[in-house]
C-alpha cells in the first residue's frame, strides 16, 4: 500500500473509531425534549457512564434481573406502582416486561402485575405467546399480555424482591415474573412465579435481556420519543399513564443482573424513561450500597457508578435460570461483527 493510500486510511481508522465510541444514547433526550412530561423516579440503567458532559458506553446481556424494595414510610391519597421495567432481544424481536407491585396506602394492601409488549416496531403482533394472563389494549393503543394476581395485607416497613427470569428453546422463550415478600405481608420466604408467559418463535438463537448505551429501540413511544434498552426499578401511578404527587415517601432501592450471582449494574440514572407512569414530587439518593427514594424537588440526574459488589443470595433465596454460556459468546461475537461490518464499510467509501 503506497503513502498516499495509508494516510486518508488512517484518518478513516481514527474517525470510525470515534464515532463508535460517542455514538451512545442519551439518557436526558426525552426530559429535555419532552420537559413537562412527569417521569417515573427510582434508579434505573441505560448503559452509560457519565463523565461530566461525556456518555461512556457499555452494554449487559443477562438471564434474570432483580429488584429489591424496602418501603418505610409511605403516605398518599391514591394507589401507585413500584416498577421494575427492563428489555428483552429474542433474534431480531424486542420486548419490553415489566413486574409491578401496585400498593393502596389508603387501605393497606397491594397487588401483583406483569406486562409483556411487542416493541419490535409500530403494531408489531403479540399473538403467539401463551399464560395465564390477557391481551388488553392500552390508553396508547397498544396491545399488552397482562396478568394480575392477589389482593394482599401489608405493614410497614414492607421489604420484597421483584425478579424477571428468561430462559429459551430452539422454539420458545419462557419469561418468569417473580416476587418474594421478606417482610410486612404474609406471602414472604419462598419466590412466588406469578405468572408463566412462553412467546412461541421458531428458531430461537437468542434470548436475552439487554441494556445497551450503544443504541436506541425506536422513536415511536406515544409518551415519550425514544425507548431505551435500559433495566429500571421506580416508582409511577398507578397505571395508564397516571402521575401521582406523593405527601411522604422513604423507601430503599437496588436493582442487579444475574453474572454468575446477582451484581449490581455499572451506573445508574434516577429516573425511568420506558413506562408511561410518573411522580411529581420525588428525589433520589445514594446512600451506602442502597438508593434512598424521597419526597423533593424532582429532578433528573446521573447516581454515579456503583463497585461491582455481588449481593449475598443462595438458590433457595431467589430462585434464577442457569446463564448460557454459548449464547453470552454468541451475543459478543454478533456484536463483534457489526462493529467490524460498520468499520470496513465506512472505509470503502471513503476511498
Amino acid at each position: 500500500m503506497s503513502n498516499k493510500k495509508a494516510i486518508p486510511l488512517l484518518v478513516a481508522v481514527l474517525l470510525i473509531s470515534t464515532q463508535i465510541v460517542s455514538a451512545t444514547v442519551n439518557p436526558y433526550i426525552d426530559t429535555q425534549e419532552y420537559p413537562f412530561h412527569s417521569y417515573a423516579v427510582g434508579i434505573a440503567s441505560y448503559g452509560v457512564y457519565q463523565n461530566g458532559d461525556k456518555l461512556i458506553p457499555y452494554y449487559i446481556t443477562t438471564s434474570s434481573v432483580l429488584g429489591y424494595v424496602s418501603l418505610h414510610q409511605v403516605q398518599a391519597n391514591s394507589p401507585f406502582s413500584v416498577q421494575m421495567n427492563v428489555m428483552l432481544i429474542v433474534n431480531d424481536e424486542t420486548f419490553w416486561l415489566q413486574n409491578v407491585v401496585v400498593i393502596d396506602p389508603v387501605g393497606h394492601h397491594f397487588y401483583l402485575s406483569s406486562s409483556v409488549l411487542n416493541l419490535t416496531c409500530t403494531n408489531s403482533p403479540l399473538t403467539n405467546i401463551q399464560g395465564e394472563g390477557s391481551f388488553v389494549k392500552g390508553n396508547d393503543g397498544q396491545c399488552y399480555y397482562v396478568n394480575y394476581v392477589g389482593d394482599y395485607r401489608y405493614s410497614l416497613p414492607l421489604s420484597f424482591y421483584l425478579v424477571i427470569n428468561v430462559s429459551h428453546t430452539s422454539n420458545h422463550v419462557k419469561v418468569l415474573f417473580g416476587f418474594k415478600g421478606i417482610n410486612g405481608t404474609c406471602i414472604q420466604g419462598k419466590t412466588i412465579f406469578f405468572q408463566d408467559d412462553i412467546i412461541y418463535i421458531p428458531h430461537v438463537y437468542r434470548a436475552s435481556i439487554y441494556v445497551s448505551g450503544y443504541n436506541y429501540l425506536s422513536d415511536s413511544s406515544p409518551y415519550q420519543g425514544f425507548s431505551f434498552y435500559d433495566a429500571e426499578l421506580v416508582f409511577g401511578g398507578e397505571g395508564n399513564g397516571k402521575v401521582i404527587n406523593f405527601d411522604k415517601l422513604q423507601a430503599y432501592l437496588s436493582l442487579y443482573y444475574d453474572r454468575d450471582g446477582y451484581v449490581p449494574f455499572p451506573s445508574y440514572f434516577d429516573f425511568g424513561s420506558d413506562t408511561a407512569e410518573g411522580t411529581n414530587n420525588l428525589v433520589t439518593h445514594k446512600v451506602g450500597d442502597l438508593f434512598l427514594v424521597t419526597t423533593g424537588r424532582q429532578a433528573y440526574y446521573y447516581l454515579g457508578k456503583v463497585y461491582d459488589a455481588p449481593i449475598h443470595l443462595t438458590g433457595s433465596e431467589i430462585v434464577i435460570s442457569e446463564n448460557s454460556k454459548l449464547e453470552m459468546v454468541f451475543l459478543s461475537l454478533v456484536f463483534f461483527l457489526i462493529v467490524i461490518g460498520a468499520f470496513f464499510r465506512k472505509i470503502i467509501s471513503m476511498l
